[in-house]
């Protein structure tokens, strides 16, 4: 499980936290790549999630009105072959209204926003976007498409959607991206192995064991006055996946 801090809004930080739940409540904190198994897929393992205010990316002063979420999945996916979200699972973005930022996360679904995707056609999958606040869902969908997944290398071509739920204007981005996690995987087990700090490298000796592989990214600008006066958020991601469960009875 990763713990970051974000503060919107200019006011104050609040958690990020990644983790994995089944519609079964099964709940499983990420580690990045937890590997696959007859009940999960790669495309449904959920590797980190970042969250900043937009203009601490740009440097563009109007653009403090936007918080950035980025939520990765389907890690080691090899450059320049077609990795698709699953078009059965829920992708999912929650948020907790906080006012200090000192307590501990609640866990409360104030806010979520939902992304659910299409079967693949010609390279790329519908995406279908829900708002989910105070017990009522607010879809959107209009022209909403992935980036070309068939082989996504084009910066280019890239293909930002404008999803309208619950009157607010999301954009909304879905590919194929590089891995902007940085794991130097033989000094992690060097260190594990009884090493230490003697394991350790500088910045410009360590190797970075997800350079080269891509994820599968849904990048999301969220307008801050959408969630009403409050600036201060937990944030974390899901990936749910409904389960048949066998009733021998």
């Amino acid at each position: 499980m990763r713990l970051r801090s974000l503060m919107v809004g200019g006011a104050a930080c609040a958690s990020i936290v990644a983790g994995l739940a089944m519609w079964s409540n099964q709940v499983q904190a990420s580690d990045h790549d937890d590997g696959e198994n007859d009940n999960k897929a790669r495309s449904l393992n959920l590797t980190d999630v970042y969250a900043f205010r937009e203009d601490w990316q740009t440097g563009v002063t109007a653009d403090a009105a936007n918080m950035i979420v980025v939520m990765n999945v389907n890690p080691r996916s090899l450059a320049r072959q077609p990795y698709y979200f699953s078009n059965n699972a829920r992708y999912e973005l929650h948020f907790t209204r906080v006012a200090d930022t000192n307590v501990a996360p609640t866990g409360l679904e104030d806010v979520v926003v939902r992304y659910e995707f299409g079967p693949p056609a010609s390279g790329t999958q519908t995406i279908t976007a829900t708002w989910i606040e105070g017990g009522t869902e607010t879809i959107g969908t209009g022209t909403a498409t992935t980036t070309s997944l068939a082989n996504s290398t084009d910066d280019t071509a890239l293909t930002n959607n404008t999803i309208t739920v619950n009157g607010n204007a999301l954009t909304v981005f879905a590919g194929l991206r590089e891995d902007p996690f940085f794991f130097d995987v033989e000094t992690f087990f060097r260190m594990r192995g009884g090493e230490g700090a003697a394991a350790l490298r500088t910045s410009s000796e360590a190797v970075d064991f997800t350079a080269g592989y891509n994820v599968n990214s849904i990048v999301t600008r969220i307008p801050i006055a959408a969630f009403g006066a409050d600036t201060k958020f937990d944030v974390w991601a899901t990936v749910s996946l409904a389960m048949e469960v066998e009733d021998d009875s």
